[in-house]
């Protein structure tokens, strides 16, 4: 089994999301939450379910919120690098 490591910019990008969310209806920041941590628990389980989206990086999109969770399989670690809103510039997804 891989072991998830989650970057501090990844938590910082889905704990904005998650107050926006909650500003805009009490209860859905808590459903982003939700759908964020069972993809992230899919991530963990079988990182190779997603494609590669560029080089060693792999995309997994949000059902029902236009975020995806961008990672990369590093030995036996899964290093989520970004919580990314898929409306901003796609170039962005993959800078450190």
């Amino acid at each position: 089994m891989y072991r998830l490591a989650i970057k501090s910019r990844a938590i910082a990008a889905s704990r904005e999301a998650y107050e926006w969310y909650e500003g805009q209806k009490v209860g859905l920041g808590e459903r982003f939450l939700e759908v964020l941590t069972s993809v992230l628990r899919k991530i963990e389980l079988q990182p190779e379910l997603y494609s590669k989206v560029k080089k060693s990086y792999r995309q997994a999109k949000l059902y029902r919120f236009p975020y995806v969770v961008i990672y990369e399989i590093i030995g036996d670690k899964v290093v989520v690098f970004m919580i990314f809103h898929t409306s901003r510039k796609p170039s962005s997804r993959f800078r450190e």
